[in-house]
């Protein structure tokens, strides 16, 4: 109760309004009686001093300000809200994240286009809501549309609902603004609450039902949305918001504010008509990127099309970088003048400008010029499906001043189009194909990156501009040079958080091909926090951007084993485990890790916690003949190595390290570095085959030691995996996987053998202390791959092993000869041929 009285003071706080007509003006070809509202004389304006003279019906003029606004919860449960159509984005954005608590976005994706009805072929409809459904639930992004149930909002809708039944914890915000005089049987739907009258209504007799039907400016909202923002400018049946949905998602997005991270925001294009070129004109225009749906038809094809026949104005460098305005004429003449009288004083305290405009000099239209009758021919035939012929036939004699107006249509709409394909603002359309094997999140990723790398580029050049504008003017050159430091240094750690913020997203929809070309550009200098986005790829799966991070020349000792923690530190692992055996992890079913982990009587689920558990899980896994390979420290370490005598079996391996004597600046040597990174490439390799990471064991496998070694207790892992699944896909994709590691021991053994098969022969007989005083060819017996012990090398050990490391072919004829010496010496020799 307190809360909702809280929410209730906070929202009359706002002060939200909305509008109602309240002066009657004859609407331009429509019937006699009709306001500019749309709303006719009889009963609404009744009162003729509250008539007006004026020709145009404008909001400002002729509507008054209501206070106390409808607001509260549709029967589907969301939350709606009326308010005036020009109320400030400030309000709207108190009453998104204050009032109705939902929680900011990490993308805002605006959907528009067709708002009539279409179809798309069953593939290219499954194509669009996946790729919606994808990026919807990887980004936490608000989906914004016009809220009506109609064209692809429809669509939209339904890949709403199936996110609902698939993932019902995801909460998906998804923000309807459509005007209030166009939701059919608005007040009607608010205040049915309950299932109990919405029967009721659908019991009507035939007159309720064609008193309900829908009228020409009328829409049912789509009732998957989650929020409704309902705009009224006291008009009926009109759909026009202006470019309110535009200036919303800027405000919130903080995309023009100096010292904020701005939130990506993106337009996706489907289909559409002349509000959809308005949109995108808006959007550009704010410098939000556009995404085109090629293959979705009209207006998403038309840009698709004329942005490969202009194809010419991609090359930036033959253009300034100027985004012409649509109203914008150059001056041919500028000249001030003031009127003096025969005594040579002045006639008037005003003076005259005499400016010349010369039209033909418009470079908006000018670069454009032999494409103007083509795409004005191309954008009548698609605007012809907008033509409202209904007023026509209602009234053929104003057929002229229809005829008149959808002319001016067409020009406004054909100078939208210019401004969006002219070569400043081309490069804020992207085009995603429907057809493609392309992922829609990709196109989406690198229309943001592309749209941020653009305004980094003009913010610069504009601070360059104002250095050198300052510099003319001021005498102190070296404040000002200090100055210019200071904030060079300032926009670059700007640039670097945003680049850090779009490497997530990339992130979160893995795509790898966007990060590397536009966010890290051959460089971990470009990001913040680059430790905690390689933890993220690490526990994400996302194994391309791991090998990218590691091709850069990230360290994972320094993300692991931090300062001196390995060699003098009490817990070793405490990070390793904390962050990658965490319970989350360690209890998924894409894993049967869980199988082999002792369960906890107080616990339902299972837990790696400390060093003891992960020796206990290899043991159970591998076998006992591994040592243990994990420690809480270096003395324990060494100290376990002392009581089973290894420290002295492999010198080759062991490394030294004194830790009462250290060096005056604490510094670690190479070869401890190498011990070091030799140890976390194997632990890691580990937890990605434990976690059934089988890609990212892949990429690891090429940065680990001994990789024979390592591919071979992979497979024993795999198959022990594969005895413990009942059936299904998991089961046949750990042999599959196991039979993919023993293939590449037996590649890698293959070719050891070709350079020097007695040295192959020490590779499989070897003990291994990285990996717990192993032999590769007692994981291969323990793990039965056969196909590895009958490659030629492993027999010649095997035979090795059993003639003590004599070849057999060369110990039976040397045998035979000694044996003919000690005969033809009667015994004589025979004591001294046995040496």
């Amino acid at each position: 109760l307190n809360k909702n009285l809280a929410g209730e003071d906070a929202f009359n706080e706002l002060n939200l309004y909305y509008r109602v007509c309240c002066k009657f003006v004859q609407k331009k070809n429509a019937a006699e009686g009709i306001c500019g509202c749309n709303r006719p004389r009889e009963p609404y304006h009744t009162e003729r001093r509250f008539e007006s003279k004026d020709t145009e019906w404008e909001m400002n003029l002729h509507t008054e300000i209501k206070s106390n606004p409808s607001r509260g919860y549709l029967p589907n449960g969301a939350l709606y809200t009326q308010l005036a159509l020009d109320t400030p984005e400030g309000k709207v954005e108190k009453l998104l994240f204050d009032i109705w608590e939902i929680p900011k976005p990490r993308l805002i994706m605006s959907i528009t286009g067709g708002q009539k009805y279409f179809k798309l072929n069953d593939r290219l409809e499954t194509n669009f809501m996946n790729g919606i459904i994808h990026v919807a639930l990887k980004s936490d992004a608000w989906l914004i549309t016009n809220g009506y149930n109609i064209g692809i909002v429809q669509l939209v809708g339904q890949a709403i609902n199936k996110i609902k039944s698939t993932h019902p914890k995801k909460q998906i915000t998804a923000i309807g603004i459509c005007k209030w005089g166009s939701v059919k049987d608005a007040k009607e739907l608010i205040k049915s609450q309950s299932r109990k009258k919405k029967n009721e209504k659908s019991n009507t007799n035939d007159n309720d039902e064609k008193v309900n039907e829908r009228e020409h400016g009328e829409r049912d909202l789509e009732m998957n949305h989650s929020h409704y923002l309902m705009l009224d400018d006291g008009t009926l049946r009109n759909y026009d918001i202006k470019d309110y949905r535009t200036r919303l998602c800027v405000h919130i997005a903080k995309l023009h504010h100096e010292f904020h991270i701005p939130t990506p925001v993106v337009t996706i294009v489907v289909e559409g008509g002349r509000e959809a070129i308005k949109n995108i004109y808006d959007d550009l225009k704010a410098t939000i990127p556009v995404v085109i749906i090629n293959g979705s038809g009209r207006v998403a094809d038309f840009f698709q099309k004329w942005l490969l026949y202009t194809k010419e104005f991609d090359d930036t460098s033959k253009y300034p970088d100027i985004a012409y305005e649509i109203d914008v004429t150059p001056v041919e003449n500028f000249q001030p003048s003031t009127q003096y009288d025969a005594r040579g004083l002045k006639l008037s305290n005003h003076t005259h400008f005499e400016v010349h405009l010369d039209g033909s000099k418009n470079t908006f239209k000018a670069i454009f010029s032999k494409y103007l009758g083509q795409l004005k021919s191309d954008l009548d035939l698609i605007l012809t499906h907008d033509d409202d012929s209904k007023e026509k036939n209602r009234n053929p004699s104003l057929s002229t001043n229809v005829n008149n107006k959808r002319e001016a249509k067409l020009a406004a709409a054909l100078s939208q189009v210019i401004y969006c394909l002219q070569p400043s603002v081309r490069s804020g359309i992207n085009v995603f194909n429907l057809n493609s094997d392309d992922d829609l999140s990709d196109i989406i990723c690198r229309s943001i990156c592309k749209s941020r790398q653009k305004y980094f580029i003009r913010k610069e050049n504009d601070t360059r501009d104002s250095n050198q504008q300052k510099s003319k003017t001021s005498n102190n050159q070296q404040d000002q040079k200090r100055q210019s430091s200071v904030l060079q240094k300032f926009n670059k750690n700007d640039r670097n958080a945003q680049r850090s913020q779009l490497l997530q997203l990339a992130m979160d929809w893995n795509c790898i091909d966007a990060a590397k070309e536009l966010i890290l550009e051959n460089s971990l200098n470009n990001i913040l926090k680059k430790e905690e986005a390689f933890l993220n790829a690490l526990k994400n799966n996302l194994p391309t951007f791991v090998y990218e991070f590691l091709k850069l020349g990230i360290d994972p000792n320094e993300i692991f084993f931090s300062d001196d923690d390995f060699f003098y530190g009490t817990d070793r692992y405490r990070k390793f485990i904390k962050h990658l055996y965490d319970k989350e992890a360690v209890n998924k079913n894409t894993t049967h890790l869980s199988w082999f982990i002792e369960s906890d009587s107080n616990s339902s689920e299972k837990l790696i916690t400390t060093t003891d558990h992960l020796n206990t899980i290899l043991t159970t896994i591998i076998g006992d003949y591994m040592n243990k390979l994990y420690f809480d420290s270096d003395k324990q370490e060494k100290r376990y190595r002392s009581l089973w005598d290894l420290s002295e079996k492999n010198n080759e391996a062991n490394h030294y390290y004194d830790n009462d004597v250290r060096s005056e600046d604490n510094l670690i040597d190479r070869e401890n570095q190498e011990i070091i990174q030799d140890y976390i490439m194997r632990d890691l390799f580990l937890w990605s085959i434990l976690m059934n990471h089988i890609d990212m064991a892949k990429v690891l496998l090429c940065y680990v030691k001994y990789r024979i070694c390592a591919a071979l207790i992979a497979t024993k892992i795999l198959k022990e995996y594969h005895n413990k699944a009942t059936h299904g896909e998991l089961k046949a994709n750990y042999m599959k996987n196991a039979n993919y590691f023993q293939q590449y021991a037996i590649n890698c053994i293959s070719q050891c053998e070709k350079n020097d098969s007695d040295q192959g022969c020490q590779i499989v007989l070897q003990r291994i202390e990285l990996y717990g005083n192993v032999t590769c060819i007692q994981i291969a017996a323990n793990a039965e791959d056969k196909l590895f012990i009958a490659t030629p090398c492993c027999v010649q050990a095997l035979n090795n092993i059993w003639y003590d490391k004599i070849q057999s072919q060369e110990s039976r004829i040397r045998n035979y000869i000694l044996l003919a010496i000690g005969f033809f010496s009667f015994g004589l020799l025979a004591p001294f041929l046995s040496i």
